[in-house]
């Protein structure tokens, strides 16, 4: 036996836990992280995470709070998300015990389960930390659920072993780090940020909601849906307004709408308005697709928030 404790990763490190395909540069103590890897073989994924993200408008919610923002290459692809009440809930790239709700902190990246103890027998080369749990793999052999191994009296991680189930096996997998720096990581890692991503970049956070989302319609049937945002439109050049009108994906003239469009801004977005759709002319069945004007809306696909028609 040895002594109990929690081990720690240095709180700014650079390094890869699959031999440079995956590099993280996380920076506990600045509240920013960063992490890169492929997406596709033609494809790679960068992802950043911080507590005062750059050039973000000033006085709008990601100018007080944890954004995490996407981007994919060379296609110039991505997206973004705001940690707070209105949002926050879908994009994650990075450890997942650093999510509380709809709040984020940048913490140590590793966790573990379990009270892990100091062996007294480690290696001259090694310190040797595991579980004071056991788990069982499908062999039937037990071995500490969780074990890990630093450099003699530092805390720079060499391996990770776990037992984890793998689909439908339970098994032991091992991971080994390649580090690259201790300490604050270098400013490359999150100089490639767009300096127009708050325009360019999609926000994941924007959404339409319905109720119902579908709905069976009869030949001069009329059904009421109520719709509303998610989270408050962007404020763009003074104007927080964001309108929605739709259309018929294979019929412009089966139904009429009433209103024409509805108006959405940054007192209202959370309010229920009443969109009543009528049947005109029978058709097979169909979708109503929205046409988004202002408030950020113009960079979120219409095809993913439809009113489905029977």
């Amino acid at each position: 036996m040895g002594e109990c404790a929690q081990p720690y990763f240095p709180p700014q490190i650079v390094f890869s836990p699959d031999n440079d395909l995956t590099i993280f540069a996380i920076d506990e103590i600045n509240q920013r992280a960063y992490v890169t890897y492929p997406f596709t073989p033609s494809l790679r994924q960068t992802a950043f995470v911080m507590q005062h993200f750059p050039y973000a408008v000033p006085d709008s919610p990601q100018s007080k709070y944890y954004v995490q923002l996407s981007t994919i290459s060379p296609i110039d692809s991505c997206m973004y998300g705001t940690y707070w009440k209105y949002g926050g809930n879908m994009l994650n790239f990075f450890p997942s015990h650093w999510i509380n709700g709809s709040s984020f902190e940048i913490k140590n990246y590793m966790i573990f389960n379990y009270e892990m103890i100091h062996s007294n027998d480690s290696s001259l080369d090694e310190d040797y930390w595991y579980s004071n749990e056991r788990c069982s793999i499908d062999t039937g052999d037990k071995y500490p659920c969780q074990e890990i191994y630093f450099k003699k009296n530092t805390d720079i991680p060499r391996r990770l072993v776990e037992v984890r189930r793998a689909q439908w096996r339970v098994i032991r997998v091992t991971t080994y780090f390649t580090i690259k720096s201790i300490g604050k990581p270098d400013e490359k890692y999150f100089n490639s940020i767009p300096k127009e991503w708050f325009h360019i970049c999609r926000d994941d956070d924007l959404e339409v909601f319905y109720n119902p989302q579908t709905i069976s319609l009869s030949l001069h049937e009329s059904v009421k849906i109520q719709v509303w945002l998610a989270t408050p439109p962007h404020r763009i050049d003074g104007n927080d307004t964001v309108i929605i009108q739709w259309k018929s994906i294979n019929c412009t003239d089966c139904f009429t709408l009433s209103p024409k469009e509805l108006i959405f801004n940054i007192e209202n977005f959370h309010e229920r308005q009443t969109l009543t759709i009528t049947r005109v002319k029978n058709t097979e069945p169909t979708m109503l697709i929205p046409v988004f004007n202002g408030g950020g809306f113009d960079l979120v696909p219409p095809e993913d928030y439809p009113i489905n028609i029977q």
